[in-house]
């Protein structure tokens, strides 16, 4: 039994290492998406994509870490969005119930919870590819700050949910 598979302008590549022929499907044309990219070959990866991403390195002994952090700039990361709640152009929410904070909220949170203890930031976006110059992008729609949790040795056991903003008109 022979099958035969057909689609217009697909074209037909070799893998150097098999010999074996297969096929690339055609790029795809049209407005899928409206990005950053300025292309209509932006196709939706995630609408919703939530994670966490270590910003602190809480083991001078590691690195890798300390490496893969170098470029990092917490403490403005903080600043920048402390100072745009306080100046009212950032609501924020609390993460756990997402209801909106007054700003006194936010000041008693922080008092509670000191800044230079962010080691984690939590991001919600929205991933796309533009499939034609093969790039990728994301909108940043969410982010909230995590503090380091450390036990009497002073080992970092975990994260504490700080205050969670919305970017990009999503509150």
């Amino acid at each position: 039994m022979v099958i035969a598979i057909s689609a217009c302008n697909n074209e037909t590549k070799k893998d150097k290492n098999t010999d074996t022929e297969f096929e690339i499907p055609p790029v795809k044309t049209g407005t899928f998406y409206e990005t950053d990219l300025n292309s209509g070959n932006a196709v939706v990866i995630a609408d919703t994509i939530t994670y966490s991403v270590v910003t602190k390195n809480s083991n001078p002994e590691d690195d890798w870490q300390a490496y893969c952090l170098r470029n990092m700039n917490q403490e403005a990361l903080a600043n920048i969005i402390f100072n745009a709640i306080y100046q009212g152009r950032l609501k924020a929410y609390d993460y756990s119930t997402e209801e909106p904070m007054s700003i006194e909220e936010v000041k008693a949170f922080e008092k509670e919870n000191d800044r230079n203890k962010i080691a984690k930031v939590q991001f919600v976006e929205e991933w796309y590819f533009d499939e034609k110059k093969l790039k990728m992008g994301k909108r940043v729609n969410a982010i909230m700050m995590a503090y380091e949790i450390r036990n009497l040795k002073g080992d970092v056991t975990g994260y504490k949910a700080g205050v969670k903003v919305f970017l990009n008109g999503g509150d």
